[in-house]
């Protein structure tokens, strides 16, 4: 356009803006416009649409964010992975990811990677050369679980003030497979529940803690006050994958705490409820032709666990010769549970014959 000065800047303020953007629909030529003033047609709408949004305040430069990196790792977090690799340096990155989730540090699996990736540790050589390289500098990182000592020592305990949770292997039986279990245990009223799988990959501990356990402690009117999981590396992530656990956790407000199985005797009435299920129900399923199938099996573990649970006198702790169920039910009307509410079946179970015995 002869006699006008050619604007090529990239500079231009809310007001100057404006400016363009009126020229643009006086002249009604917005090509020639943005000729004019040096800017694209992209440009030119994009003011105009921010314009007609928030007048001339959409106008004003926006201040760039930085860029978020999801996948950057602090300084500090890097050093407990290295830490790590440093103690186990067969483990991949997912499990890597499970272990220090399970220590409540907060990072992706994709940044464990970049990690490792930048520190030249990508293979399974290479992290073990650099775990042989310090390990003459490094120390044991074991922690003692100071809390869960002091759980365990606890003079105010009641039902579900301590349960422990943990996954085992039982075995392999012929006709049925292998059967892995779920195991959850309350350490006061020594009631017990299981779950069976027959394949590691169906193991899904959260969906049957919702659907059955959160059933028990709302019928019962109980909380789980203190919940201590087991950190057994093969299944630890079992525990962890997923956000149903953090879900369920969340809304019972449950202390979750993991502890190594050589960290603390807190772990010993599972293990205890566990070689009583061993010797009292999975020993003797090999001369039990009835118990063929892994369906089989489970629901005569369900019953044997049932049994347990309303019929044993356990004479240990604070049963006193009472059954599991009858310590739960007492606390229970603590809470002021009404037992004209409670279940008519559960009620029968609870007044049915008791036997010696049970895991005492």
């Amino acid at each position: 356009m002869e006699g006008c000065i050619i604007l090529k800047s990239k500079g231009f303020n809310a007001y100057t803006k404006h400016m363009i953007l009126r020229h643009g629909l006086k002249e009604g030529n917005i090509s020639k416009t943005c000729d004019l003033f040096g800017i694209s047609r992209t440009t030119f709408y994009n003011w105009q649409k921010n314009y007609q949004k928030d007048g001339v305040a959409g106008l004003e430069e926006k201040e760039r964010q930085k860029p978020r990196m999801p996948n950057k790792v602090s300084r500090e977090v890097e050093g407990e992975i290295l830490s790590y690799v440093a103690r186990y340096p067969k483990d991949g990155p997912r499990r890597i990811y499970y272990e220090l989730k399970a220590e409540g540090i907060d990072v992706g699996e994709t940044g464990i990677y970049n990690v490792l990736k930048r520190n030249k540790l990508n293979n399974q050589k290479q992290r073990i050369e650099y775990a042989n390289n310090r390990s003459q500098h490094i120390k044991s990182r074991k922690k003692v679980n100071r809390e869960s000592f002091d759980l365990l020592n606890s003079k105010d305990a009641y039902p579900g003030y301590l349960v422990i949770q943990r996954i085992d292997f039982i075995g392999s039986f012929d006709g049925i497979g292998r059967i892995y279990q779920y195991s959850f245990y309350d350490t006061v009223s020594k009631w017990g529940e299981v779950k069976l799988y027959n394949k590691k990959q169906d193991i899904d501990i959260w969906h049957y803690f919702e659907r059955k356990l959160v059933y028990l402690l709302e019928t019962f009117n109980l909380n789980i006050e203190n919940l201590i999981t087991e950190k057994e590396r093969e299944f630890l992530p079992y525990f962890i994958k997923g956000e149903k656990y953090e879900e369920i956790l969340e809304n019972f407000q449950v202390n979750h705490i993991f502890i190594s199985p050589e960290d603390t005797n807190i772990l010993d009435d599972i293990r205890e409820f566990n070689e009583f299920l061993v010797k009292e129900f999975y020993s003797k399923i090999p001369q039990n032709d009835n118990l063929d199938s892994f369906i089989k099996v489970e629901n005569a573990i369900n019953n044997f666990i049932r049994e347990y649970n309303f019929c044993s006198r356990i004479s240990s702790g604070p049963n006193m010769g009472k059954s599991p169920a009858e310590v739960v039910l007492e606390r229970s009307i603590e809470n002021g549970t009404d037992l004209d509410t409670l279940p008519l079946w559960l009620l029968a179970l609870i007044n049915s014959p008791k036997r010696g015995g049970g895991n005492e």
